[in-house]
């Protein structure tokens, strides 16, 4: 899989956990701790695909503490990562879309939550 499809696939993840955090919050239910690890566990999994498929796609030659690091701290070691394998006259735009898909994933955690906010 390509990263770019990996990255839309996070996307739909995201949305997907907003609409369960949404529904859980309107029957005022506390989410189970071991939904909180499987789907801490799944982020970190995607995350560390689309880490994987971008580097292979980049012939970048990945470093085993690098490869702890984007599934530990991803919000850390991902900048970090841009900031490493992308070129010089290409750092500032990979960090632009990395700002522009923060934004992207809250407002498909807003998309997600959306119908049942709408039901409730």
């Amino acid at each position: 899989m390509k990263p770019n499809q990996i990255l839309i696939l996070l996307l739909l993840y995201i949305a997907a956990l907003g609409g369960m955090a949404a529904f859980l919050d309107a029957r005022r239910i506390a989410e189970p701790q071991w939904s909180v690890i499987v789907t801490t566990m799944l982020g970190s999994l995607l995350v560390f695909w689309w880490y994987w498929a971008d580097s292979v796609s980049r012939s970048y030659r990945r470093s085993p503490l690098l490869n702890v690091a984007i599934i530990a701290v991803g919000f850390l070691a991902v900048p970090y990562y841009l900031l490493r394998s992308r070129q010089r006259g290409q750092r500032l735009a990979a960090f632009a879309k990395l700002v522009a898909f923060v934004l992207l994933m809250v407002v498909a955690v807003m998309i997600g939550a959306m119908p049942v906010a709408m039901v409730s």
